[in-house]
């Protein structure tokens, strides 16, 4: 057989098991619920997620969190450890088991608006069994959504700008609220002179589903809907709160 095949195949299967190995030590660890709420005092200021390890092996676990700001479409986090009280901050969980964490608002009050924070779950190495054993393994890491909300938010999310780009257009969102808003639901409304387009469902495949921070300002990009010619076009959108 040519070595060239050979070389081929092997490379192939190297491939297959890697990706099998990643697959299933990516599914290892679950956190639940993805976002958390807490209130800027009282009781609802501490909340509980857990942490499950769903392998045949015990995994060791380290919690962190960070800011988390929107900013020309990136995601800008820094670190805010102060801010919380995690318990346990780190922990090894068993395998086939769920772990509860606490987590708990320590910043400064009042809170005149919404806080966005990202929760972090990293996996970290640590040596658990005496004998070595080959293979592929990768770290993971969990990412989550935590909000500090005081009472009487509310989003406010508006259409700023929408300009064709190619066969995409672009439309710029800004939520000049109190609160975050998830983009579920929604319908976007195109006007120019007397022509109106709206569009919702699948025709809002690139917003639907998205994020807005309060405060914050994104781009997105959307398939061109039909009728659309060029022009200058104005929009309104309307979503569930």
């Amino acid at each position: 057989m040519n070595n060239k095949i050979i070389q081929s195949f092997f490379a192939s299967l190297l491939l297959l098991v890697t990706s099998s190995v990643i697959t299933f030590q990516a599914a290892a660890l679950q956190l639940n619920p993805l976002s958390v709420i807490v209130k800027p005092s009282g009781g609802g200021s501490r909340q509980t997620f857990k942490v499950t390890n769903e392998s045949n092996k015990p995994i060791a676990v380290q919690f962190n969190v960070t800011t988390r700001q929107q900013v020309n479409n990136k995601e800008i986090r820094r670190p805010a450890d102060g801010d919380f009280m995690i318990y346990p901050p780190q922990t090894i969980i068993p395998p086939r088991t769920t772990q509860k964490v606490r987590i708990e608002w320590l910043g400064k009050k009042p809170v005149p608006k919404e806080l966005a924070y990202r929760l972090i779950a990293k996996q970290v190495y640590v040596s658990l069994e005496k004998q070595k054993q080959s293979g592929i393994s990768m770290l993971m890491t969990l990412v989550g959504a935590l909000y500090v909300q005081p009472n009487n938010t509310r989003s406010n999310v508006q259409v700023r700008a929408v300009q064709r780009h190619g066969n995409k257009l672009a439309v710029t969102l800004s939520n000049s609220g109190t609160r975050h808003q998830l983009m579920n639901y929604a319908t976007l409304t195109l006007r120019n002179g007397p022509k109106v387009i709206n569009i919702k469902g699948k025709g809002l495949i690139g917003i639907e589903g998205n994020n807005v921070l309060a405060g914050a300002t994104k781009l997105f990009f959307i398939n061109l809907p039909h009728g659309f010619v060029n022009g200058r076009w104005t929009g309104t959108i309307k979503y569930p709160r």
